[in-house]
């Protein structure tokens, strides 16, 4: 099964290469329309996350319109991450602006340790291999694919986009060497996970876990921690917002590692409100505690 499903992947590799823009561009609405309407599991994922984070300030016609955009926006990443594989960093820049680049070339230029920070939020399968391409190579946290073939072929497009992976078991020793090299590091604080490296915080009112493991290495290793959101505006039309790089300080004690991640956790709240339809609601953001919800 693992090797039909690579044949798939390449066929859909194929489509994207040789077929026109345009019509690349409909099919994967298409793709979107039918996971809409197919895949209710996720569909009633989304709505109970939505229902939690708006309440009645949203309205059951906005909801659905932010459930089907976050689905296209899905869409979208899993093409890229396919088109990636092969894109040169030229091709790349025709894609994307980069708001606020200076502070990124800033803290290049003082040879400053970066943890970048971000969620599941926007154009992220472009933004990190692109990061690593055009200012410095980067190292994130991740799994292996499930399926082997696919996944040799995720690690050579990896390698060429000088983009380091970390697995899971191991990955405090992976970060701390990636840091002390001065390669970029990229974390995501937007997924539920029960382990002894993890914070409770309030993520739209309610309370949930995220990992602290931005604020434990940014103070003891003397690093900065920069937000990152990337947009997506539209098919192969991203931005990529930097915020002002946060300084946490060093030997910071649990009280005020607790407080830093919840700041962490507000940046990323506030970019959500502002562009909801951008965020992947189809995962079970607060499972940890309150786990009844997805069950109805």
């Amino acid at each position: 099964m693992s090797y039909i499903n690579y044949l798939i992947y390449r066929f859909f590799e194929l489509i994207f290469y040789f077929f026109p823009k345009v019509l690349i561009k409909y099919i994967l609405h298409f793709i979107a329309y039918l996971a809409y309407w197919l895949d209710r599991k996720h569909y009633r994922i989304a709505k109970i996350n939505l229902d939690l984070a708006f309440g009645d300030s949203k309205t059951e016609v906005e909801k659905k319109k932010i459930i089907h955009s976050s689905l296209l926006n899905m869409v979208y990443n899993l093409y890229e991450f396919m088109v990636l594989q092969r894109a040169s960093l030229k091709e790349m820049d025709k894609k994307v602006y980069v708001e606020n680049e200076e502070i990124i070339l800033k803290l290049l230029e003082e040879k400053k340790r970066i943890i970048i920070i971000s969620g599941h939020y926007g154009c992220w399968e472009f933004s990190l291999p692109y990061f690593s391409m055009k200012y410095n190579p980067l190292t994130i946290i991740s799994r292996k694919l499930n399926n082997p073939y696919i996944n040799k072929v995720f690690l050579k497009a990896r390698d060429r986009q000088n983009l380091e992976m970390c697995e899971k078991k191991g990955a405090a020793k992976c970060m701390i060497k990636a840091l002390k090299a001065q390669r970029l590091l990229a974390l995501t604080i937007d997924q539920s996970i029960n382990a002894k490296q993890s914070v409770d915080v309030e993520f739209f009112g309610y309370r949930a876990s995220q990992v602290d493991s931005p604020v434990r290495l940014a103070s003891k290793l003397d690093a900065v921690i920069l937000p990152l959101f990337a947009i997506q505006e539209g098919f192969e039309k991203h931005k990529i917002v930097l915020k002002q790089p946060i300084e946490v300080g060093a030997n910071l004690n649990e009280e005020e590692i607790q407080r830093m991640s919840q700041k962490l956790s507000d940046l990323l709240e506030e970019q959500i409100k502002k562009r909801p339809e951008d965020w992947f609601w189809q995962h079970r953001r607060w499972k940890l505690y309150y786990p009844e919800i997805y069950k109805k």
